[in-house]
């Protein structure tokens, strides 16, 4: 819990979305003044009634960003594409689209003390056995989603010397008004588990723990420049992760088991299937061969001693508020 608090004003773009939405409302709560950079008003999802400015705008277009920078405190950069029909499209958005903002801030931002990216644990690679990934190690992403975050991240640290940033990683992001893991909350309530043989580890991360981070980062005085991995202290074996999604959701499934190659192809019938319904899918070759690494862990040491983070909730605790939060909005039956 921070109770240093100091509210000013905040820009969040995606706070349409699934982790901006959450950090909208606890920076409200916490008495920030927040804008929000919206590309369509009759989208606003979960911002929908709540008390932000709304500035008309997209990050890939640069004539737009002006007015949402302006007298902006802190600057949340939350926009970002998981899930694409072409590896382009994470280059334009997660890459291109934070350099935009950064120069507009750059250019237009007086008075910004702290820019906040959300990158991902992806951007650094998975881990070695036994080794979980520090931000000392050499990143070596797997996908185009993690390259192009690495890239954000690179653009990012170039900016270090006009104002204070701040970059977090953080893992496998779940919880209330996720499309992403929701994927394998929709299939076990099915009956079904689909998964690749063998064993693989995991650091899990609940969105409000998460949203928590972001606020520390932008209010705690660390270097600028500096990077944090973002999750639960635990590492989780994906069959206790199965386990507690199961008990958790009082459900009981069938895990499936096949080779990478057939999640390969899986994948890419996915991505068939996505293309002609004109909707961009969680499931694609480049998640399998995401999901394919062992392990997925890193270590928190750093964000503990300089932010102060500790995650608050547990996997049990947070699958089932997810759990309730699908079933009281319709989402899962």
């Amino acid at each position: 819990m921070i109770t240093n608090a100091a509210p000013g004003t905040a820009l969040v773009t995606g706070g349409t979305g699934f982790v901006g939405s959450h950090l909208v409302e606890l920076l409200l709560s916490r008495g920030y003044d927040v804008t929000c950079l919206v590309r369509d008003r009759r989208r606003l999802r979960w911002l929908q009634g709540l008390r932000v400015r709304l500035v008309d705008g997209d990050c890939l277009d640069p004539r737009s960003l002006a007015a949402a920078v302006r007298g902006q405190a802190v600057i949340f950069h939350v926009a970002g594409l998981t899930k694409a029909f072409r590896p382009r499209e994470y280059y334009e958005v997660n890459h291109s689209g934070t350099t935009n903002l950064l120069e507009a801030c750059a250019r237009e931002g007086r008075g910004i003390r702290k820019f906040v990216l959300v990158s991902s644990l992806a951007a650094a690679g998975p881990a070695a056995e036994g080794k979980a990934v520090t931000d000392a190690d050499l990143p070596h992403p797997v996908s185009d989603y993690g390259k192009s975050k690495l890239l954000a991240e690179v653009e990012t640290l170039r900016f270090r010397e006009r104002f204070p940033i701040v970059i977090l990683r953080p893992s496998a992001v779940y919880g209330p008004r996720d499309t992403d893991v929701f994927e394998l909350f929709r299939w076990a309530s099915k009956g079904f588990i689909l998964d690749m043989r063998g064993e693989r580890f995991l650091n899990w991360c609940y969105v409000e723990d998460l949203a928590e981070g972001l606020l520390l980062a932008a209010e705690r005085p660390v270097p600028s420049g500096s990077i944090y991995f973002i999750a639960e202290d635990r590492i989780y074996s994906l069959t206790e992760f199965h386990t507690a999604l199961q008990r958790t959701g009082g459900v009981t499934a069938r895990i499936i088991r096949v080779p990478h190659w057939i999640g390969s192809v899986i994948g890419a019938a996915s991505e068939a299937a996505g293309r002609l319904r004109g909707r961009a899918t969680i499931m694609n070759r480049q998640k399998v061969r995401e999901a394919a690494q062992e392990y997925w862990t890193c270590d928190l040491g750093k964000a503990h001693a300089e932010l102060g983070f500790t995650a608050r909730i547990t996997l049990e605790e947070g699958l089932t508020r997810t759990w309730q939060w699908y079933r009281e909005n319709n989402w899962i039956r």
